[in-house]
């Protein structure tokens, strides 16, 4: 299970162990008998786009609050949870009471509010129960590297399905023939891997640069350049609205334009039915809003 946790810094490393660390940082760990992938935005606040990536790779979310946490950053990580529609729960040191007040109004005003400890915090974990989607299988990859004697290895998660080694797939939105060489869990050599796992893929047929964050791995997927779309403007953002904004479609961060309704991508990318979250990244409001495909 991917758990985003945003917000303040340094719980993922009180869970877990470290594991892969670039602008976006994971921590491994199993309780219980299930595997725990944390997952933090490194560069945030510097990078929003993290922000948003970590919650799209995950299937739950942390906001951890600590006294050190700026105003206008906390603002913006309930905003971004709010937006989501993800299940999650509150780490604080704050009362209970200060925390209501925040968060009253929001779409998050029923998360739980939980102790800053390991066993409860894994324990409140326990409760949450993934969805299974037994489509074609996907593999949303967020890092890619080249290996010495192995090659191109990918990191992701199985969005749906069932993947195989050796089974011939496609790495959209290239549209180009790939082959799982080898398929690695929790750095245990595995010959399939089922939807919700964390996957490390060995890959023939692509090199390493040739991958972006967000690309997936299927059998068939829709790419598209633009999209007719329903937008719900964030109700602080004041400014007219922007014609140039970044969008975030799953892990891909695209620049954008929004023409009435309809918001035109300036490259082809890969459209799996999920939110587009808009983001205006130079102005003190960043978050513009979250779009919904009609």
């Amino acid at each position: 299970m991917n758990v985003a946790i945003i917000g303040s810094k340094g719980l993922g490393k009180d869970l877990a162990k470290k594991n892969t660390v670039s602008d976006i940082a994971l921590y491994s760990t199993v309780f219980q008998g299930k595997s725990y992938t944390f997952v933090e935005p490194e560069k945030y606040p510097e990078k929003i786009q993290t922000l948003f990536q970590v919650i799209n790779m995950s299937s739950f979310l942390i906001l951890y609050i600590t006294s050190d946490l700026e105003k206008k950053y906390l603002g913006e990580c309930i905003l971004a949870a709010s937006m989501s529609g993800k299940k999650g729960f509150i780490v604080s040191q704050n009362s209970d009471f200060e925390i209501n007040n925040i968060i009253s109004g929001t779409n998050i005003e029923n998360f739980r509010i939980i102790e800053n400890s390991h066993n409860k915090i894994m324990e409140a974990l326990t409760s949450f129960e993934e969805e299974s989607k037994n489509d074609q299988p996907k593999i949303l990859i967020d890092h890619a590297f080249q290996v010495k004697s192995v090659g191109t290895v990918v990191l992701g998660t199985v969005l749906s399905g069932e993947v195989k080694k050796y089974e011939n797939m496609k790495i959209f939105p290239k549209n180009k023939d790939v082959m799982i060489k080898s398929i690695q869990i929790n750095d245990k050599d595995v010959d399939t891997a089922k939807c919700n796992d964390r996957v490390g893929l060995a890959l023939k047929g692509i090199d390493a640069d040739e991958i972006q964050r967000g690309d997936i791995i299927a059998k068939n997927l829709e790419c598209i350049n633009e999209i007719s779309v329903k937008i719900e403007k964030n109700k602080f953002f004041k400014d007219e609205t922007p014609t140039n904004l970044m969008s975030l479609v799953g892990l891909q961060y695209v620049n954008s334009k929004i023409l009435e309704n309809k918001i035109i991508f300036d490259r082809k990318i890969v459209y799996n039915n999920e939110r587009i979250f808009l983001i205006s990244p130079d102005r003190p409001m960043r978050i513009f809003g979250v779009a919904f495909s009609c």
